[in-house]
């Protein structure tokens, strides 16, 4: 009887975890049913729900995938994981325990794109500088046309692998976008891509050329200018820290491994003993997954809090 409350307990926290995804899902599958694929007209964006758009959004950064499919595999992959984790530890955890290891778990893939954006902006806002000299100088060669400087700028780009792949993106979509609000999306895309001061007023400056038909080079000057000083500033106030992130990406799983090594080498303990031990014993499973939790945070925390990017 027991058991049956706990698991009870369990799904209803999943539940109240994963409403909102599945409230979205529920409401584009019922989209879907009742319109069919091909009457999802580009106005009817809004109604799919803001959560599948962010996660539309980050898949089109970080993977360059955005089709809605891939986005229903998403969230698919994102349930696997973690029922995944409910049948491997999940049943020997406790309760609470093991409600935040399947949501942890859940959330698994949304944390890993996550931590592939945020090293694409780092890498990307210290490209600022190539990018506002190049699409400036091309906006000026065709004519004040925003567009084709977008894609002149994606193709003749150099040092700057990053905004040459974003640009590319944003080229590709500009071509096929046939409404203001498409345009609007193509560049608040843009500016997440690199998510610093001078990409979200860049993707501004780009709007007013592309949309009100506004002459903007002066304006990318004087941002190129800005981005040029910022540089100066963060070369000169830089300290090299990577004594912590070295602790927190290898240190911490080599001490793990070296842990159990150590115990079958010169504590004769049997690996298979080891295994039992650590993975099929309630308290080797809570341990193990209290210590994976708490380095999937330090690892987060290293990254957003160690890695600063070029801003204004």
């Amino acid at each position: 009887m027991m058991a049956v409350f706990m698991i009870l307990v369990l799904l209803f926290g999943i539940f109240a975890a994963t409403y909102d995804y599945m409230k979205d899902i529920y409401a584009y599958a019922e989209q879907i049913l009742r319109r069919g694929l091909r009457s999802l007209r580009e106005n009817e964006l809004n109604d799919r729900g803001e959560i599948f758009e962010n996660v539309r959004s980050l898949m089109w950064i970080t993977l360059g995938m955005g089709t809605d499919k891939a986005v229903m595999l998403f969230f698919g992959i994102s349930v696997l994981s973690g029922l995944t984790a409910l049948l491997t530890l999940g049943l020997r955890l406790p309760v609470t325990l093991r409600t935040v290891s399947v949501v942890l778990s859940s959330f698994m893939p949304y944390l890993l794109l996550r931590i592939r954006l945020e090293k694409i902006r780092v890498r990307s806002s210290y490209e600022g500088e190539v990018l506002l000299s190049e699409l400036t100088e091309n906006y000026k060669i065709h004519y004040y046309n925003m567009r084709e400087a977008v894609e002149k700028t994606a193709g003749s780009i150099q040092d700057a692998p990053d905004s040459k792949r974003i640009l590319t993106d944003l080229a590709r979509g500009l071509e096929r976008a046939g409404s203001e609000k498409t345009v609007m999306r193509l560049l608040r895309e843009f500016g997440m891509s690199i998510n610093t001061s001078w990409s979200n007023t860049l993707s501004n400056l780009m709007y007013f050329a592309i949309i009100k038909g506004v002459r903007v080079e002066e304006a990318m000057e004087d941002l190129e200018d800005t981005i040029i000083k910022a540089r100066e500033v963060e070369e000169y106030s830089r300290r090299q820290l990577n004594e912590p992130r070295l602790i927190v990406r290898y240190l911490i799983p080599i001490c793990y491994l070296l842990t159990a090594l150590g115990g079958v080498r010169f504590f004769g303990l049997e690996p298979g003993k080891l295994w039992h031990y650590q993975f099929q014993t309630e308290e080797g499973a809570t341990w193990f997954t209290i210590s994976l939790i708490l380095y999937i945070i330090s690892y987060m925390g290293n990254l957003y809090f160690s890695r600063n990017k070029l801003d204004l």
